[in-house]
């Protein structure tokens, strides 16, 4: 035989072989379909039955939403008094309240409410609670909020974000703390209106922050209340027109923002930027907000009057097929997407061996190219200066002492006199201390002066934003607003504040941002301030990132698991849960029963001595890398309890998650 008569002998046998071999793959495939169809059906209709069944004795429940003078807040009481619930809609103004009056029933009532304001929403809890007596509150919705000031991150100042955070974070946990004893009276429902930018942080400004504090808070709070009997359901609705989506007031407000802008942040962003932002904003609030607000209205009646409400609603089809899963996506693919310049994604409904294979390869191939473009670093050690704050111990102390060594000039932050002159004593004379504390404004305005000084034209290399604190945590019944507030001020408004500040110098260098989140800016696992914390710097650092690329800043945000430092101490925690528990009224003691502070205690040292590391290098090599390398990455998950375990549990359905939590923590006696 020649050598072609055995080649095509050969090709005729293989191409046989292949094709029966492809039919058999088809084949099993085929059945691997029909299996899945016939169970996703059952499902499905089952899905359907469960949601479809609704609570009875609707006149004998009270329902009170925030929110009321407009939109879905208006809307809703509107509706819900249809269906025969007693209403007690919160109006922001007298007209507002008067129009609803105007056209509902005398069931519903109305009450001035400023969500902002303490002594308001203490005053209307005391009304709400001698309207519904003994029954108890059926539902709190938490429906007002406000979207303006909305813009690039450097265009804002930290009034901007605390004004909205009082509203749309702070105002909504005043609420449900004030009237939490009333709906374990009744078992009731706590709504939350959050939305789709609670979950992907698109644009910059405190819009995005504080939707991403109240998924927090929610999940924390359905995970507390779920003994009692409280339901708890997040609403994420997508571009809806209502005063938020104003157009008018959106392109007043960029107007507003650039006028008081100084003039070198103009030039940075040219004389056309404003005009081409109202042309793009105008175009893309009127391609993607729907006129049709009952899609949002009939996810809250859902969530209020089912017997089994969902943990989640996602109303309007942008948010369940675009928002929501770009939530899903890598940073890179989700930040083009954002930016409008992504290549159209067509997903392959079915792979082949062959494809299997070759997506095995070039997963190899790009790991490969990670592992290699990754070990690239910057040069010129001698000239960057860092700034790190929280350097009296733990993270920042480490790393200060660890970028030392490398010959960078480092300009630590301390709190105490004591913990500067440690780590003074501990370094080489290029590093320098300063006294700076993040919750307060002059003093960052002093310590950014500070490093003006040092740095010079050079600009800022690094901002490290590592300064935090984590008490008081504990279940959220347990708190008040103002424990809340003390987290939240150091972790989160300290992180922006310091931003802020620092931004015009890190602009000179073209530096780097590195934000130390936690696996809790993932996963909401305890009450308290700090998930909630965390879960704002995760979407300030995302929008963040997206506004500084142009200009050369590299953002990147620290996740790191559990490590034993001050924020995971142990006696520290303890003695603060009984501190909690000790103001307590007597009757939510007996709620959670006698032994349950000590249950607490016992699992939480218990969950601390297995889950916390003592090598916390781990977490400044991350630090280090986001500052050194050319291609630093956009996250960094520190620990192998964070990398295999709490990350990847974020990605589960809610009631996964929920299933983990509740293994580690005791129950309540009921």
């Amino acid at each position: 035989m020649t050598p072609v008569t055995i080649w095509q002998t050969f090709d005729s046998a293989f191409s046989v072989r292949f094709s029966t071999m492809n039919t058999m793959f088809q084949q099993i495939n085929q059945k691997h379909y029909l299996y899945a169809l016939g169970l996703v059906v059952p499902w499905c209709i089952y899905r359907w039955y469960k949601g479809s069944r609704r609570v009875t004795k609707k006149e004998d429940k009270y329902v009170y939403i925030t929110g009321c003078d407009s939109g879905f807040g208006n809307l809703l009481a509107r509706h819900l008094d249809k269906q025969g619930f007693n209403v007690i809609a919160a109006c922001y103004t007298e007209k507002g309240e008067e129009e609803l009056k105007k056209i509902t029933s005398d069931r519903l009532a109305t009450l001035h409410l400023d969500v902002a304001d303490s002594k308001s929403v203490e005053k209307a809890a005391a009304l709400i609670k001698t309207l519904v007596g003994p029954k108890g509150l059926w539902a709190v919705v938490n429906n007002a909020g406000i979207a303006l000031p909305s813009g690039p991150t450097d265009w804002m100042t930290i009034y901007d974000y605390k004004n909205m955070l009082a509203v749309n974070l702070c105002g909504v946990i005043d609420v449900t703390l004030s009237v939490l004893p009333l709906i374990k009276k009744a078992k009731g429902r706590v709504v939350n209106v959050a939305s789709v930018f609670g979950r992907v942080s698109a644009f910059g400004g405190p819009y995005c922050v504080s939707k991403f504090g109240v998924e927090s808070f929610n999940d924390s709070l359905r995970l507390n209340m779920a003994p009692f009997g409280i339901k708890v359901a997040c609403i994420e609705p997508g571009f809806f027109k209502t005063n938020v989506t104003d157009t008018v007031a959106m392109k007043n407000n960029l107007r507003q923002l650039w006028d008081r802008l100084p003039q070198d942040v103009k030039e940075d962003y040219g004389p056309d930027y404003l005009q081409a932002s109202i042309d793009m904003l105008e175009q893309r609030f009127n391609m993607l907000t729907d006129g049709n607000l009952m899609k949002v209205v009939y996810c809250m009646e859902h969530a209020i009057s089912a017997v089994y409400p969902q943990t989640r609603y996602s109303a309007g089809w942008d948010a369940k097929f675009f928002w929501l899963p770009a939530a899903y996506l890598p940073t890179s693919i989700a930040d083009r997407l954002f930016r409008g310049n992504a290549p159209p994604f067509k997903p392959k409904v079915m792979l082949s061996h062959l494809a299997l294979t070759c997506a095995l390869l070039l997963a190899s191939v790009a790991a490969i190219r990670r592992f290699i473009r990754e070990s690239y670093k910057v040069g010129g050690f001698g000239h960057k200066h860092v700034f790190i704050t929280g350097c009296d111990s733990g993270f920042g102390n480490l790393l200060a002492r660890q970028l030392d060594g490398k010959g960078l000039h480092v300009l630590a932050a301390c709190l105490s006199e004591e913990g500067a002159a440690d780590l003074a004593a501990a370094t080489s004379s290029r590093l320098k201390t300063l006294l700076l504390d993040v919750t307060d404004s002059e003093s960052i305005r002093r310590g950014a002066q500070f490093v003006s000084r040092e740095v010079g034209e050079r600009g800022l290399w690094g901002l490290v934003n590592n300064a935090g604190r984590s008490i008081p945590i504990g279940p959220t019944e347990w708190m008040k607003l103002e424990d809340f507030t003390k987290v939240l001020d150091v972790n989160l408004i300290g992180v922006i504040d310091v931003t802020l500040q620092f931004l015009p110098l890190l602009k000179k260098a073209q530096g780097r941002v590195v934000n130390v989140a936690s696996v809790l800016g993932r996963l909401s696992l305890i009450g308290g301030g700090y998930c909630l914390s965390k879960w704002g710097v995760e979407a300030f650092s995302d929008s963040l990132r997206k506004g500084m690329q142009q200009f050369g800043i590299k953002v990147s945000i620290i996740e790191p698991g559990f490590f034993k430092t001050a924020v995971t101490s142990v006696e520290l925690i303890d003695t603060d849960l009984r501190r909690l528990w000790t103001r307590l009224p007597q009757e939510v003691k007996d709620s959670y029963g006698e032994t349950y502070l000590e249950d607490y205690v016992k699992a939480q040292e218990f969950s601390m001595g297995i889950l916390c590391s003592p090598d916390i290098s781990k977490v400044t090599r991350c630090m280090e890398h986001a500052l050194t390398a050319q291609f630093p990455r956009t996250r960094y998950s520190a620990g192998w309890d964070a990398k295999l375990f709490w990350i990847p549990l974020s990605y589960l359905p809610s009631f996964v998650s929920d299933f983990v939590v509740n293994m580690l923590l005791p129950s309540p006696k009921g």
